[in-house]
């Protein structure tokens, strides 16, 4: 943390110095001692772009200064300290020598530019990092050098010196309409409509987000009153006020229906329909420029007006919404714990390894760029020709753990029923196995909690306040912006399930804290005298976001969605490898023979399956590798058997010593002619596929019915 403070307070100490001689040499001169509070705000953000300069050559694009100092050492911070320490000390003399009597009036000019620029790209970039400085920096000494000659007084005078009362009642409207549509409304209509996807409770959530959007609101207006001259002051309100009409006409209007944000990329908008909203922004923004300049008294009377008519409108809706809605109630603090995720048992362990939409299809990518990659599980089987019994996660997951049958015509949510009675955890259980399962409590209703080991309660789930009010007034923009600028603005679901970070809670959406724990504490066998272990680890795994590579690098937020989130192939082979250190530590525990070990995929592809007349389009089919208790080979064993997610429950019950009539994986030919299904459940569509021969070949697929879903609790 010392490196991030370190930065900053060398900037400081060295713009304090240069701020000192320039006092020193404007000793006699009253009136340009005047602007030392100017001339410190210009030094510090010349350092700031010489290092941030230097940072993003040095390949830190997509960070900010102070995230670029994440790893420095003190050495470092000296190195860069020595050569901006004399910069500053001789930047005054420079200043003073070339320009003497214009030289407030030219930092003044330049400080006013900065702000200007670098404010308005913080309503419109999702982050102000080295590149966006860089080029805002750059663009305000373009400005003021253009500028020099024809600078006088008035020209720098700043609205605090002219007028303060008057620009406050000019900008509090619309940075009212911008802290209401921005900061609360939308996101709270996003909490309110899928409060299932959010970790925190609601007034928690809401309250971070008031804190944050009164402290930003302060701090621009005081920033607008002390640096901006009248016209730019006026341009940056009329900017403003101009975007925000728009992207609230385009909110309430124009989008339409919005993809579902899972992490796949957005192809719902072609290039008429990109076009003709673009054309139709040009014309709303411009009929407001063109009303200023042409009624520039009357346009303030107009933005006031407008401004506290839309605050009336979404303060209503955001009330009616909080009245009706049964998601503000404080939510329960009970979360899977990774407590026991590195615990193996002294006896009977079963593992399951479920690595999220790894489809078979990827795998085959990977043994095309490398047959040797699966080496390491030359004990296991792998079966390539297996189905999921749904897709996706929501309801697979609780199949996986559950087995309970599905029922088509219910109006009942999977999730609620397939749990209620005895199912594979509660027979887990009950034969003496410790039950640890790690994954998103979504999946798991807070009855199974008396049956597994690691469902806790009492975690504490908070989130930090700037990562919360950058991530959803991304949100806000995503759904404000015409359509050829939402894919800036993308993001998913486990982007707001990241926002609650905790070494203590069960992070199915990053892969990298389970691997730094498995490599830095490493598996041991657990002393809790049970009759035996059944871990559950449910990864990230070939999910996109793709944010992490084979070498266990994490990918920036920025760097994934620039690079439009990549193959996929080198996360889906980072964890493969962190399955393969687990077994490797299994192994050094002497606990990998006896044990029955599943690596399997929740699901495979989510693509779109088949078209409106039900033609097939693609298929979707997870891996699954098997290692039974016992079973070792020389290499990797291959079954084409027509098995499926259902016999592999099957498989970890008889391992249980249960009765079971539906057979198990190995009692399945690979002749054998079985019809397997999956259902592609969704909150508003159900569809039901029939896989007759291999799951590999899209011929042997069929639609079965497609139908739309009465759900009386709807996910």
């Amino acid at each position: 943390m010392y490196q991030k403070f370190g930065i900053m307070l060398l900037l400081i100490v060295c713009s304090l110095g240069s701020s000192l001689v320039f006092v020193l040499l404007n000793r006699h001169k009253k009136e340009e001692r005047k602007h030392v509070f100017w001339f410190f705000s210009f030094i510090f953000v010349w350092n700031f772009f010489i290092v941030s300069a230097m940072k993003y050559y040095l390949g830190y694009h997509k960070e900010n200064l102070i995230e670029s100092f994440w790893n420095a050492q003190a050495a470092t911070l000296l190195h860069y300290g020595v050569p901006l320490l004399l910069i500053s000390i001789a930047l005054p003399f420079l200043m003073h020598f070339l320009f003497r009597e214009s030289f407030g009036q030219i930092v003044r000019f330049f400080d006013s530019a900065l702000f200007f620029l670098l404010s308005f790209a913080f309503f419109f970039v999702r982050k102000i990092n080295n590149k966006v400085y860089c080029i805002a920096f750059l663009c305000a000494f373009v400005l003021t050098t253009a500028a020099i000659g024809f600078l006088r007084k008035k020209d720098v005078e700043c609205i605090y010196e002219s007028g303060v009362k008057e620009g406050i009642q000019k900008a509090l409207p619309v940075l009212l309409y911008w802290f209401i549509t921005v900061v609360i409304f939308t996101p709270n209509e996003l909490y309110l409509n899928n409060a299932s996807d959010f970790p925190m409770s609601y007034w928690y959530f809401m309250g971070k987000l008031v804190l944050a959007g009164v402290l930003v609101g302060a701090l621009l207006l005081v920033c607008m009153l002390v640096y901006l001259t009248k016209k730019q002051f006026e341009l940056y309100l009329i900017g403003l006020f101009s975007f925000l009409t728009a992207g609230y006409i385009q909110g309430l209007f124009l989008n339409g229906n919005l993809e579902i944000l899972d992490g796949t990329a957005s192809n719902l908008w072609n290039a008429p329909k990109i076009i003709g909203n673009l054309v139709l922004w040009v014309i709303l923004i411009g009929a407001i420029v063109v009303f200023y300049l042409r009624k520039s008294q009357m346009i303030w009377k107009v933005i006031k007006a407008v401004s506290i008519w839309v605050i009336l409108i979404q303060a209503v809706s955001l009330g009616v919404m909080i009245a009706t809605s049964k998601d503000t109630a404080p939510k329960s603090d009970m979360v899977f714990t990774t407590e026991g995720m590195l615990e193996v048992g002294a006896q009977n362990n079963v593992i399951v390894f479920i690595l999220d939409k790894f489809d078979e299809q990827y795998l085959n990518e990977i043994l095309e760029e490398n047959p040797e990659f699966l080496a390491p599980f030359n004990d296991f089987t792998h079966y390539t020709n297996a189905t999921s019994e749904f897709s996706p996660t929501y309801d697979s997951i609780p199949f996986l753990l559950s087995g309970a049958d599905f029922v088509e015509e219910s109006t009942v949510d999977y999730v609620e029923y397939a749990y209620e009675n005895e199912n594979l955890l509660t027979q887990i259980h009950d034969a003496g196995y410790d039950v640890g399962v790690f994954t998103n409590k979504r999946y798991v209703p807070e009855t199974m909690q008396e049956k597994i080991s690691n469902y806790k309660e009492g975690v504490p789930r908070t989130c930090s306040t700037s990562d919360l009010f950058s991530l959803m007034t991304q949100c806000s923009r995503y759904k404000m912006a015409p359509f050829a600028a939402k894919q800036y603005y993308m993001y998913d679901t486990s982007d707001i399930e990241l926002l609650v970070v905790s070494d203590e809670i069960v992070n199915i959406e990053n892969d990298l804290p389970f691997y730094h724990q498995l490599t830095e504490e490493g598996l041991h066998i657990s002393q809790n005298g049970s009759q035996g272990t059944f871990r559950f680890i449910h990864m990230h795994g070939g999910h996109p976001p793709y944010t992490m590579t084979e070498e266990f690098q994490y990918l920036e937020y920025d760097s994934r969605r620039d690079e439009h989130w990549g193959s996929g192939m080198s996360q889906r082979k980072g964890a493969l490898k962190i399955v393969y250190e687990y077994l490797r530590q299994l192994k050094e525990l002497g606990k990998y023979e006896d044990a029955l070990i599943m690596i399997t995929a929740d699901h495979g592809f989510t693509e779109v399956l088949s078209d409106e007349n039900g033609t097939m389009k693609s298929i979707s089919y997870p891996i699954l590798f098997v290692k039974e208790p016992g079973e070792t080979h020389d290499e990797m064993a291959v079954s084409s058997a027509p098995v499926s997610h259902a016999d592999m429950l099957a498989t970890i019950q008889k391992k249980l010593g249960i009765l079971v009539t539906e057979p198990t994986l190995k009692e399945i030919g690979e002749q054998e002619e079985r019809i397997r299904y999956m259902k592609v459940s969704t909150p508003g569509e159900f569809e039901k596929y029939e896989i007759n021969g291999e799951a590999g070949r899209i011929e042997d697929w069929r639609l079965l019915h497609r139908s739309k879903k009465n759900l009386e609790s709807t996910h």
